[in-house]
């Protein structure tokens, strides 16, 4: 499954397709419902591709900061995958449980995207409507991948500064997002 991904992702080439291209194919591989992927600015994360979530998420998650408890803020700040497995009972989660109940899920993944030669350059989280734990398989993919991706990220960027990049993309969700919700 790694190489057909990787296949995939080869071929995006520009930032926008192969952020959707790392979206869908992280959704698909865990069989999640939603899943969004973020990119940093500055000291927090911007969300700049959305699958599923609702517009209250993506205000609640617009920026993420890394001492914020969520499973992304988590993994910004630890630099490692983080689970967390059932949002009710996961006490950092606490500020958020309202919005998890409101958009219809109960786990999270958030897996940060360090290229080979460590550079961060994302999360990509996944979530569930049910308590739910990823299999070893597959969040070992996902860890495998998300190297694959950050390393095709910066490739496509082609030296742009990713921040402005990721802003740019940011403004664009968060503009189709309100035009779909006046309609």
């Amino acid at each position: 499954m790694l190489e057909q991904m990787r296949h995939r992702l080869h071929a995006s080439r520009t930032l926008e397709h192969a952020v959707r291209t790392i979206l869908l194919d992280v959704v698909a591989l865990h069989g999640a419902e939603f899943g969004n992927v973020q990119m940093p600015v500055e000291d927090r994360l911007l969300i700049v591709a959305q699958h599923g979530l609702t517009a209250p998420f993506l205000e609640t998650f617009r920026e993420v900061r890394a001492e914020d408890g969520c499973a992304c803020g988590r993994a910004l700040r630890e630099g490692q995958p983080i689970l967390v497995r059932d949002t009710e009972t996961d006490e950092p989660y606490r500020p958020f449980r309202a919005t998890a109940r409101l958009a219809g899920y109960r786990s999270v993944q958030s897996t940060p995207m360090l290229s080979s030669a460590r550079r961060f350059t994302g999360v990509i989280s996944t979530l569930f409507a049910h308590v739910h734990e990823p299999t070893r398989i597959e969040m070992q993919t996902v860890s495998d991948y998300s190297r694959i991706a950050a390393d095709h990220l910066l490739s496509v960027a082609g030296g742009d500064d990713l921040s402005v990049r990721a802003t740019e993309l940011s403004k664009k969700l968060y503009s189709a997002t309100a035009s779909q919700s006046h309609a």
